[in-house]
């Protein structure tokens, strides 16, 4: 065993720089350059919105970080079905919040339905098979944004149930009916050494290690600390199965604050079916701002309308609907209306470095319409 641990040390430093590896001041050069590269990406991206297929900021796995923005533990993208369509259906590891931009329809969850219309919220927590269907006169057009620390974790499995179409660079698998029901990856592509077959369908074993923590309703009682983790499993399943999955913007009220005029859909203190994300609404009045401030977790904004521009320090950076503004960790920053009509704003944050102790949010100056 002791040999086996030696030959992965040397393994581990044969694919890596030794100076990196060793020293470090090496390390903390590497940091540096990595913290120059993100002063230089763009704080304003204009997304291909409704391109097929894609995260805006660069996918899922955490070594797309900084690649196209200065954000690390956040990316999205932009979901479109048109009228009478339906997405694919799918189940993943990571949960979902999904703001409706426009439109109407529905969203299928383990076969329960959840209608939605502009500006609503649809939760989908982990591991849950989910569906769009949009209505038939309108279609829908909406907004994913997510967290990449799945991938710190080794979670970012997908399962298609059904296949409408194949990634370029693969080979189509048909039933006996000409059904589509798969994919094969050729060997050679992105490095594999041999041909990888993906087909429809749930991966039993998985499927068994979910049933079987989700099936846990009630523990042992017990005073000891681990047995509040006995009952956190049961209770966070509690949630899961009671808690919100659409959250209605008309159920969601406006509050006017020292940062502006707000509409919190999920937070902190919300009990919904799953909370990986905050999420926010922000309108400011032609001419205006926003208040200023700052905080340790990233921020990422979609304009849903109207123009204007953002200060982050002392820099601006000009928007219009459709961009998304990216707000890198204690970096101060106040939103500017620019136009004649209201401009409107939602914005996500991770919760996982929301509330730390570094997590309050310092309030360096008030919006333009705070009276109070």
């Amino acid at each position: 065993m002791a040999e086996q641990e030696r030959v992965k040390e040397r393994l581990r430093q044969d694919e890596m720089d030794p100076k990196l590896y060793y020293d470090y001041e090496g390390r903390f050069i590497k940091q540096k350059l990595e913290r120059e590269r993100m002063d230089m990406l763009p704080r304003v991206v204009k997304p291909a919105m409704f391109a097929k297929g894609g995260h805006a900021l660069g996918d899922l796995r955490v070594f797309e970080r900084y690649t196209v923005a200065p954000l690390s533990s956040m990316t999205c993208s932009f979901l479109e079905v048109a009228g009478g369509k339906q997405s694919e259906k799918q189940r993943t590891i990571p949960s979902m919040a999904v703001y409706i931009l426009e439109g109407s329809g529905e969203c299928v969850q383990d076969g329960k339905s959840y209608a939605f219309g502009a500006e609503d919220v649809v939760v989908i927590p982990p591991y849950t098979t989910h569906q769009f269907v949009a209505s038939a006169r309108s279609g829908f057009r909406a907004w994913v944004p997510q967290v990449r620390l799945w991938h710190v974790l080794g979670l970012l499995w997908q399962e298609q149930f059904e296949f409408q179409s194949t990634p370029g660079e693969t080979e189509p698998m048909r039933d006996g009916a000409g059904n589509l029901v798969g994919f094969r990856v050729p060997r050679g592509v992105l490095g594999l050494e041999q041909d990888l077959e993906v087909r429809a369908g749930a991966d039993q074993k998985r499927q068994q290690i979910f049933d079987a923590r989700r099936a846990v309703r009630q523990v042992p009682q017990g005073k000891t600390r681990y047995d509040w983790f006995l009952n956190r499993l049961a209770e966070e399943n509690r949630v899961e199965e009671k808690g919100p999955r659409l959250i209605r913007a008309t159920e969601r009220p406006w509050e006017e604050t020292r940062q502006g005029r707000l509409k919190f859909y999920i937070s902190h203190w919300t009990e919904v079916a799953a909370r990986a994300l905050d999420l926010m609404a922000q309108e400011i009045e032609p001419g205006g701002h926003s208040g200023k401030h700052r905080h340790i977790f990233e921020e990422l904004l979609l304009v849903v309308q109207g123009k204007g521009h953002d200060v982050h320090e002392e820099t601006k950076y000009p928007w219009e609907a459709g961009d998304l503004v990216c707000i890198p960790p204690m970096t101060a920053h106040q939103h500017y209306n620019d136009g004649d009509k209201p401009a409107r704003l939602v914005s996500v944050w991770p919760q996982q470095f929301a509330h730390e102790f570094l997590g309050g949010i310092e309030h360096i100056s008030n919006a333009s319409g705070w009276k109070k």
